[in-house]
Order: C-alpha cells, then sequence, then structure tokens
C-alpha cells in the first residue's frame, strides 16, 4: 500500500512540475514572438492554438505509446528530448525569427508557423507523460475516474502556477533566456526521473 502511495505521489509530483513548466514556457513564447510579430491577439490566438495542438498530439502520442509498451523509461527519454529542444531555443530563435519575417512575413502564416516551431515539438513531447501518468496509476477501473482526474488535477494546477509566477515575478526578475534554459533543465530532470525510476514506476519491487 505504501509502495503504491509514493508511486502516486511521484507521477502526480512530476505531472505537476511539468504542467508548470509547459504553461511558463507558453508564456516565455510570447516574449520570443513579441519582437517579430508583435504581442497583439493574432499572436495569441496563434500561441493558444500551437499549445491545444500540441496538447491533443501528445496526448493521442502518449496513449498509443503506453498501450503498446507501459514502459516510464520511454516517456523519460522523449522529456529529455523535449528538454534538449528547449535548451537550443535562444541558440536559433533570433536569426530563425529574423529571417522569416523578411521571407514569410508577419501575417497570420508567419505567426503560426513561428509559433509551431517554438512550441510544437517540445510541449508535444512533454504531453505525453499525462498518459503514462494515468496508466501506470491505474491498477483498478473501480477508481479509473478518480485516478485521472488527480493527474490532470495535478497537470492544470501546475498550468495555472505556471502562468501567473512565470509572468508575474520569474519573468521581471531572470528574463526569458535564462528561464529556458531553467525549464529545459527541469523537464530533462523529470525525464531522468521517468528513466532511473522505470521499474519502480511499474509496480516492480527490487
Amino acid at each position: 500500500m505504501q509502495h503504491s502511495f509514493m508511486r502516486g505521489f511521484l507521477l502526480l509530483g512530476l505531472a505537476l512540475v511539468l504542467g508548470f513548466a509547459l504553461m511558463g514556457f507558453e508564456m516565455l513564447g510570447s516574449r520570443y514572438l513579441y519582437p517579430y510579430f508583435g504581442g497583439g491577439i493574432n499572436t495569441w490566438a496563434s500561441l493558444i492554438a500551437t499549445v491545444l495542438v500540441a496538447l491533443m498530439l501528445g496526448y493521442l502520442l502518449g496513449g498509443a505509446l503506453v498501450d503498446r509498451t507501459m514502459s516510464p523509461m520511454l516517456c523519460g527519454v522523449l522529456l529529455i528530448v523535449a528538454g534538449a529542444y528547449l535548451f537550443s531555443i535562444p541558440l536559433w530563435v533570433d536569426p530563425l525569427f529574423g529571417w522569416m519575417l523578411t521571407s514569410v512575413g508577419d501575417g497570420m502564416l508567419g505567426i503560426i508557423l513561428a509559433a509551431a516551431i517554438l512550441l510544437l515539438l517540445p510541449l508535444t513531447l512533454m504531453s505525453v507523460f499525462t498518459p503514462f501518468a494515468v496508466r501506470l496509476l491505474l491498477t483498478s477501473v473501480t477508481f479509473g475516474g478518480r485516478l485521472v482526474s488527480y493527474v490532470y488535477g495535478a497537470s492544470t494546477i501546475g498550468n495555472v502556477l505556471g502562468t501567473l509566477i512565470v509572468t508575474f515575478t520569474l519573468v521581471p526578475m531572470f528574463g526569458s533566456r535564462a528561464l529556458t534554459m531553467v525549464f529545459a533543465a527541469v523537464t530533462a530532470a523529470c525525464g531522468l526521473v521517468m528513466v532511473l525510476s522505470d521499474r519502480y514506476l511499474r509496480g516492480e519491487r527490487p
């Protein structure tokens, strides 16, 4: 019983942290887009749409993968890849967006393409975690509804905290690029925890 409780606590903690990082990076995305495409409603519509598409793709991909192989290690590797992508963003975002502004323009196509390049891949890979967490926690269909609500609830709390704390506190203190590196490290660290805890999260005792 204690073993199951600790597994659940770990997975819900990871859901909270990844939810914070995911939505926090959406807020940072607006800072990367602003110098090139402005901060108006068109930019925010592109950001929000991209995040929603990334969530959908991540849930679909995660659900398909966890049905094939209930492997926390696989999920962890995908999170590490997401962290690596986030870490690389400050290295290429300015030259790429500058080129896009002159080649594609700052209309709908340019903004959506820029938002997709910035957010789609890392947020999709981060969203893969949620179906894995649900499946790893699901030991009985009797409590299935509650387990799903716990995972999505923890993730949503992280989303809310990430939105507010990043916007009002962390960005003014540290800036977008430093925070991107922090979110990259946090995401990769969550992936590493999944990799190292593979047997434990499967419910196997040492």
